[in-house]
Formats: structure tokens, sequence, C-alpha cells
């Protein structure tokens, strides 16, 4: 029986992604994506996972289909390595070049064009290469998998591996206003990342059944997230609560920073 070979270039949907939060150390993030698949051997990608994954470390598994080998297509820091085989453009000096990279040196690049290949000097500030991807698009490794698959079918693919730039942390607003006490607490998602996280579910490793739906962070930032607020009256009220440091006001007024640990009332 003759094996039928399917390339499939793009994925059908991503959905269900999950960043399971460390509170320092690597994270771990699972992306599922969906594909069709013909009966027999598929070749099925690319498959981008986050510019800051330990590209290593990737462990894929699906039911139903046997995952014979993975290609990984690698990014580079080195700018100029990054931009082999993509469309940019070239301005400066009263020229618009726009080509494909097939290579770059320390003075020149050189771009297929529709006119042909074109050798040209960098430009240099003010002058810019630019391109239409965006930075994760640039600076994403890629998957391209080969699977055997038993009938033509839907199959999502899990994939899990470590990133790096990602933590939590835990910190308390207790506010005192004429003797009547009332703390906040606070999950703080932290981003030290250029990476744009835009709806994913975040777990965080450490504290049980803390667990948020939907959750978007911009690079290099974080996100606060109330996970209780109650009126006190001693500390056996909050018995059992995480530990983390505590910002205290009282009648409107900042007094002091402590931990929970050493928090009195």
């Amino acid at each position: 029986m003759p094996v039928i070979v399917t390339l499939l270039i793009f994925f059908l949907n991503a959905f269900g992604n999950t960043l399971i939060l460390s509170k320092s150390g690597y994270s771990t993030y699972i992306q599922e994506e969906e594909f069709m698949l013909a009966k027999g051997e598929n070749i099925i990608g690319p498959i981008t996972v986050l510019p800051n994954a330990v590209v290593d470390a990737v462990d894929i598994f699906a039911d139903n289909v046997t995952i014979n080998s993975i290609i990984y297509d690698r990014v580079h820091e080195n700018w100029k390595k990054n931009l082999l085989g993509k469309y940019v453009t070239v301005e400066g000096e009263g020229r618009i070049i726009r080509g494909v990279v097939v290579y770059i040196g320390k003075k020149f690049i050189t771009l297929d064009t529709k006119k042909g290949y074109v050798v040209t000097t960098i430009p240099e500030f003010p002058s810019r290469i630019t391109s239409h991807l965006r930075w994760e698009e640039l600076f994403s490794p890629q998957l391209t998998l080969k699977v055997n698959s038993p009938e033509a079918m839907s199959q999502t693919f899990k994939i899990r591996y470590p990133v790096y730039g990602f933590g939590w942390d835990i910190y308390y607003i207790l506010t005192i206003n004429d003797g009547i006490k009332q703390i906040k607490g606070f999950i703080k998602i932290i981003n030290n990342t250029a990476v744009n996280l835009k709806k994913v579910s975040i777990e965080i490793n450490g504290l049980k059944n803390r667990r948020f739906s939907e959750i978007s962070i911009s690079p290099y930032s974080f996100k606060k997230v109330l996970f209780i607020k109650k009126r006190i009256k001693n500390l056996e009220q909050i018995k059992g609560l995480p530990e983390g440091k505590v910002y205290i006001y009282k009648n409107g007024i900042f007094v002091k920073t402590t931990t929970l640990r050493k928090l009195s009332l």
C-alpha cells in the first residue's frame, strides 16, 4: 500500500495554551496545535514556539498517531544570521530595495529581488533594514513533524517546553481605618521578556488551586491578580496564606512594610 505524504504549511487552530509559572528559574509552556492529517505519513508544520523556549527540551505528544521525527529550525540572536531567508526592505542613500536576504556580511547584503540578485552596502544610521514580520516571527524557533496516522482525521498536538523570563510573587496590602482591618492579597505575574502573552491560562507552580484563564501580559511588565480580600480581627483568620510582603496603611497613610510571617496586629 503506497505511503501518503501530505505537507501542511499552516496550522488550523491554536488554542488552550497554558503557562505554568515557577517562582524562579524555568517555567513550563504548553501549547496546543490542531492539524488535519491524511492516512499514512504526514509532514506537518511549521509549528512556532515561543522565542524564549529551551528548544532541546521540547516534548511533543499526541494520541493515536506516531511522531517519527522532528526537524528544528533554530534562530540566532545575531540579527544578521536571523534575517537570512527573510523578506526585508533596505532603505538609505536615496534607495529602496526589497527582497529575500541571501547573505549578510560585515559591509554588504545580498538580496534576491524581483529584478534578480542585488548586492549592496549595509545602510548606516539613520538608514535602515526593515521587515514586515513581527519580532516573535523573526526570533521564534520552528518545528516540523513527520507523523504517521492510522486514518484521515483532525489531531491535536501538545507541545511542552521550558521557558525563561517569567515568574510570580505574592504581596499583601493591609489597611487599618479606625480600628477596622482589611487585607488584600495579590499574585504578581511577571513577564521579564519581549514576548507578548495573549489570552493564556496561567497556573502557579507552588500554589494550590491557582489558575487564571485568558491572561494577557505585555512585554517587560507584570500583572497583579487579586486572590483574597477580607476583614480580619486576628492573625488566625489569615493563617495558611502563602508568604509574601505586607504593605501597611493606617488611616490612609503608609506606615511600613513587613512580611506575613512577621505581621503583628
